[in-house]
Order: C-alpha cells, then sequence, then structure tokens
C-alpha cells in the first residue's frame, strides 16, 4: 500500500480544507468543482459533533447507524455527507458523497487532514492476543534511552511526558487516531508506539496509518465472536504487514516461538522480516543463560547485537521476557544502540494495570492485572502458583457480547490453579451477568463464589484474605470503567481495593 496518496504536501494540517482534497479518492470528477467551493474545518462521525463547516461520515455501527442521523447532521450545519447507501437527502443542498466504504473515506480523509502524522515520525504497531500494552511500554522505554521523545498508544490511552488522554478503545476510530497522532507531534514526539487491534484492522481504523516496524507477540483464542475462527482472526492480524512503509528499513517482527509462527512468516515472505525467541535456535534476537530471580523475575543475555548482553528484568513471568524480546527486536530493526536498548528493558518496573502488585496493611498481596484470555489468565495464575503463598484466591468476569465459547475454558483454567475462586461481572455491557457466569461455571468442576457486583465482590475477596494470601484482580487492568448495557460506569480495581482499605480502617 502506498503511504500517503496525493495529499502529503507539507502543509498545516488541520487547516481549513476544501472537500475535493479530502474525498478525491472516492468522489467523481463530476463533483470536484462543487467539493472544491466547500471549506471543511471538521470532520466527524457522531452528529453530535456536527458544527458549521464538518465533513460528516456515516458510520455504520453496532447499535446505531450514522446514516439514521443526517437530518441532525445537516440541521447542526454539515458542509457535505459520506454515505454508503441512500440516505434521502440526494436532492438536498448539502452535497451527498456515495462510497463503497465511509470507514476506509473517513480514514483517508483523517490522515489527510491531520497531515498524515504517522509519517512525520517513527511509528511502530504492535498487535497480537496477549502482550501488546508492555511490549510498547519496552518499547518507549527503549526509545526514551536513546534519546528519542516517544508517545504510547493503546489500551492505557495516549501517553505522552506525563500527558494522558484515555480512550474506550485499544486503537482509536482513525479520526481520534489521527487527531492523536498530530497532536503527539506537537507536543514534540519524535516516535509513536501504538497497540493494533484486529477489529481497527478490520474496520480500517488504522488504513492510512503507515507503520517503520510491526510487532507481532502471540496468537492465541480472542475475538472468535467477531472473527469467527482463528483462521480469520490470523487474517485480520496479517493485515497490519500491508501498512509497513516503503522503503523505510523497517521490519516485520515475528515471534518464533508461536505457534502461528509459520502461517504468519508466509504472509510476511515478500517483507523485510526479523524474528526473536527463546526456544527457537535460529531467532535473530534471543535470550539464553536464563537465571531466575526473585518472585518470579529473571536476568539473561541478550543476543542479537555484536556481542551478548546480560539483562535485568523488572517484571515477571516468562511472558514479559517475550515481551521484552519484542522490544529489543524492535531496537535492532530500528538501528537503536545495544545500551539504549537493556538500558530501557532493565528500567521498566511497572506497567499500569499489567501484574500491579499492592501490598495491603493486612500482609496480603493483591495483583491487578488485564488478563481476559483463557492463554493471559493461564499465563498470570501459573506466575503465582511459583510464589510461596498461603492462599491464592481468583477473581474474575467475562465480558458480554464477546465470545462465550473462552467463558467455560477460563472459569476451568481459574479453579485449576486457585484455591478460592470469585465470578463476578466484567463489563458485561448488553449481557445478563449472571448468564455470563452461567457460561463460565460449565467449565467448573468446584462451585465458585458467585457475587454479580464487581465492587461488592472485590470486597468479598479482600475480607477472605489472610496475610500471607494473594488475591488476584483479574479482566479489568488499569480500566476506570464498567460497561453495563450502553453506559461506561465509572470503576476501578484499584480504586476499589484502596476504599476497602480506607472503610475498614476508618
Amino acid at each position: 500500500m502506498k503511504e500517503g496518496g496525493p495529499n502529503t504536501e507539507d502543509r498545516p494540517a488541520g487547516q481549513s480544507l476544501n472537500a475535493w482534497i479530502l474525498l478525491q479518492p472516492f468522489a467523481g470528477r463530476e463533483l470536484k468543482k462543487r467539493l472544491e467551493a466547500i471549506r471543511v474545518s471538521r470532520l466527524a462521525h457522531h452528529s453530535a459533533e456536527v458544527k458549521p463547516g464538518t465533513l460528516f461520515f456515516c458510520l455504520p455501527g453496532k447499535r446505531t447507524d450514522g446514516h439514521d442521523h443526517v437530518a441532525e447532521a445537516v440541521n447542526r450545519g454539515a458542509a457535505a455527507l459520506v454515505v454508503s447507501r441512500p440516505v434521502g437527502l440526494e436532492r438536498n443542498k448539502v452535497p451527498v458523497i456515495t462510497v463503497d466504504d465511509t470507514a476506509l473515506a473517513l480514514s483517508a480523509a483523517a490522515a489527510s487532514f491531520y497531515g498524515f502524522p504517522s509519517l512525520k515520525m517513527k511509528t511502530i504497531g504492535v498487535t497480537g492476543t496477549n502482550g501488546k500494552t508492555t511490549t510498547t511500554y519496552f518499547v518507549k522505554n527503549i526509545f526514551k534511552a536513546a534519546g528519542w521523545k516517544t508517545a504510547i498508544l493503546g489500551s492505557n490511552g495516549l501517553i505522552i511526558d506525563g500527558i494522558r488522554q484515555k480512550f474506550n478503545l485499544t486503537t482509536p476510530q482513525s479520526l481520534d487516531l489521527q487527531e492523536r497522532l498530530h497532536f503527539s507531534l506537537e507536543q514534540g514526539a519524535l516516535a509513536a508506539v501504538m497497540e493494533v487491534s484486529s477489529h481497527a484492522l478490520v474496520q480500517r481504523r488504522t488504513a492510512h496509518c503507515f507503520f517503520d516496524s510491526v510487532v507481532y507477540t502471540n496468537l492465541t483464542r480472542e475475538h472468535l465472536d467477531y472473527h469467527h475462527s482463528m483462521a480469520e482472526y490470523l487474517k485480520a492480524k496479517s493485515m497490519l504487514m500491508d501498512l509497513l512503509k516503503e522503503r523505510s528499513g523497517g521490519k516485520v517482527i515475528l515471534n518464533a516461538d508461536d505457534f502461528y509462527y509459520s502461517e504468519l512468516a508466509l504472509r510476511a515472505a515478500k517483507r523485510p522480516r526479523l524474528t526473536y525467541g527463546i526456544r527457537e535456535k535460529a531467532a535473530e534476537v534471543r535470550a539464553v543463560n536464563i537465571t531466575e530471580r526473585e518472585r518470579g523475575r529473571c536476568s539473561f543475555d541478550l543476543l542479537g547485537w555484536s556481542k551478548p548482553y546480560r539483562v535485568l528484568l523488572q517484571l515477571p513471568g516468562e511472558y514479559n521476557l517475550y515481551n521484552a524480546l519484542a522490544a529489543a527486536a524492535v531496537a535492532r530493526s530500528e538501528g537503536l544502540p545495544l545500551e539504549a536498548v537493556t538500558a530501557g528493558l532493565n528500567g521498566l518496573r511497572q506497567v499500569p494495570g499489567r501484574f500491579e502488585e499492592m501490598e495491603t496493611p493486612a500482609g496480603f498481596t493483591v495483583i491487578i492485572d488485564f488478563a481476559h484470555t483463557p492463554d493471559g489468565l493461564e499465563q498470570v495464575l501459573k506466575l503465582l502458583s511459583t510464589w510461596p503463598a498461603r492462599r491464592r484466591i481468583t477473581l474474575f468476569g467475562c465480558p458480554g457480547e464477546r465470545d462465550r465459547g473462552k467463558r467455560p475454558l477460563m472459569g476451568r483454567i481459574a479453579e485449576l490453579y486457585s484455591d478460592e475462586v470469585i465470578l463476578t461481572a466484567d463489563n458485561p455491557a448488553g449481557e445478563d451477568a449472571l448468564a455470563i457466569i452461567d457460561d463460565i461455571k460449565e467449565g467448573m468442576r468446584r462451585a465458585p463464589q458467585i457475587i454479580p457486583d464487581r465492587r461488592e465482590a472485590v470486597y468479598y475477596a479482600l475480607s477472605r484474605a489472610r496475610p500471607g494470601d494473594m488475591v488476584l484482580l483479574a479482566g479489568k487492568g488499569d480500566e476506570e470503567y464498567q460497561i453495563v448495557g450502553d453506559q461506561a460506569v465509572p470503576y476501578s480495581d484499584r480504586e476499589t481495593v484502596a476504599d476497602y482499605f480506607l472503610y475498614s480502617s476508618s
């Protein structure tokens, strides 16, 4: 794919443009004169955000369809409408541009409107089922050690130099994504490292975001409610390879130990590649001479440069060793010095909501982790099983309107590694939390404790814990909301734990 198209000239991003510049690839030449006369000062895909001078894109959605809100958009002053089906306003004074895919048109227009920011910085894309967030933090740490001001975009929001903007999607909608990349440039970012979800790739949110290097962490069961099969899931993830910048020198970076490595390598056959791993001796970036340290942490010799270098990871677990190797492979692909690699890997001590340890005044340990897949939950629980503990208490739920097949699998995994399991809500959305819990219970042989209200469930878990116990709160991580129906209700596992001890001590 070409990286930018006809509108990549150096101009102030976000300035008022004529509609033809933004829609040229999608609008027929018979509309050229009319569109050239229309000044566009903003883009929108929510009718409530339309103001005079807005180019409004009608995106079909899961619950609502922008095509049903064109009247509101026109009343609010939309300069033109971009649609993919008739909306009954074709004779209206507001131009209506019909395209095959409004999401793709929005992606192109947003990138052009903001001056193609991904082409003006070093941009790294990270995809996979688990480990994306931690890998982006490792990459940022390495770039920082090399003197590069770097933005992170992903599950924890946009983070740059102490500035944080939260959003509800791992990868934002294309308009929001391009705006945040442009904002990062304005803040002086030389690089951006981004989590790229399979949904974002299929829905064309990243179709005009171009990457210097793209990283695959691993592929395990996830989002099969949307993709229907692992083959389709892999196909969706493979779309990220198509966004590699031409002539950038960057590579498709693959985990040589992953089950789906061979298939991904076949799909990347015509692109420059770089591999990392532990077990596969042919991997170009490897960890050898691994020594376990306290509480699951390890040290190892990093291979892939002219000489090996000893690394002392502060994050525990083999899965974090893989995340660190993925980031090291990015650094090698981008030609960063070994000293920056080791400093970046050694220096990362915590990722918010990822195996976040909280020591409590009651003498037990709470772990908050985003684990929300069978593999993710098992990796965390396996790690905790190696730590000395009196008892292990696991609390989790499964999101509503998502892959139902993983629910019993996670129930079985939780009870296998836990002395006590508490099932609760985790973004039930439009489903009944108790119905979701019933699905989880199908995989369990022992009766779990069932408390649908998550705050109440966390309080119960903490009340059950005694000195020397481990309490895992899984699924929410750094999220600050609970999706109930179509509402995002404020909620945080971290704050709930703090509140419990505040109230219990008063």
